[in-house]
């Protein structure tokens, strides 16, 4: 059976990472049986990030990357699609996990309000002094990368208008369709859902949060996809410890 390294969960979501729920929801979709490998820290073959998969063929780290292995054992995760539309979902999922993703990092890690939430939940596995460094150089980290990014950089405004415009990107593409691309769920939900589950689930609230929850259609999706989409207890509990 494969094993997915994986973040543990947290605030209602399987994973603390979206890249490790979307890895998750790709293996269901290929029908591969697996297990989750619970991981706080990534080993250094996985360029240091999670999920990775422990496959006969070694070691894939990255969601790509494992989209890439399952392609090749002969999934369809795209199915239906014309080429064109392989060529939009491929872009609709980067808009939502190098952009968006960046305003759920953001919302995270640096506001006052929900960074205690996060902290104690992302680090609760640590002694309490070491926990507090540890926690502290991560979230500068963190902060640094944002700003020179420019996603930190931004006013409340400037941020919420250009996260605005991805989520009304996907209230548009997904209007009264179930899926992203129609009556079957493909890759693109499984990049997409987490990121827009997460904001959803912020553990404060905050504008984006309200902005993710305001939009009918997407809230519909959400819980849609939750329900279809994520994977069950039993799945999630067979490897714990």
């Amino acid at each position: 059976m494969l094993r997915l390294l994986t973040f543990p969960s947290g605030f209602d979501e399987p994973s603390l990472s979206p890249f490790c729920v979307k890895a998750m929801i790709l293996l269901d979709l290929a029908g591969q049986a697996w297990q989750p490998e619970w991981t706080p820290m990534p080993p250094r073959e996985t360029y240091g990030k999670l999920p990775a998969l422990r496959t006969p063929d070694g070691l894939i780290p990255d969601s790509h990357f494992i989209q890439d292995w399952l392609v090749a054992q002969g999934a369809d995760l795209f199915p239906g699609l014309s080429a064109r539309e392989v060529a939009l979902a491929h872009a609709v999922m980067r808009m939502a996990e190098e952009n968006l993703r960046l305003g759920l990092l953001h919302d995270r890690w640096l506001r006052d309000d929900c960074w205690p939430h996060l902290e104690r939940v992302a680090f609760a596995g640590m002694p309490a002094p070491l926990r507090l460094i540890v926690s502290g150089m991560v979230r500068g980290g963190i902060r640094k990368m944002l700003k020179k990014q420019g996603m930190a950089s931004y006013s409340e405004d400037h941020r919420l208008r250009i996260l605005g415009a991805d989520l009304d990107a996907l209230e548009t593409l997904l209007g009264n369709s179930p899926w992203l691309f129609g009556a079957m769920p493909t890759a693109a939900d499984a990049a997409v859902l987490p990121v827009v589950s997460m904001l959803e689930n912020l553990p404060c609230d905050t504008p984006l949060r309200r902005r993710v929850r305001e939009r009918k259609n997407l809230m519909a999706y959400v819980a849609r996809g939750r329900a279809q989409l994520y994977p069950a207890a039993p799945t999630l509990t067979a490897a714990a410890g």
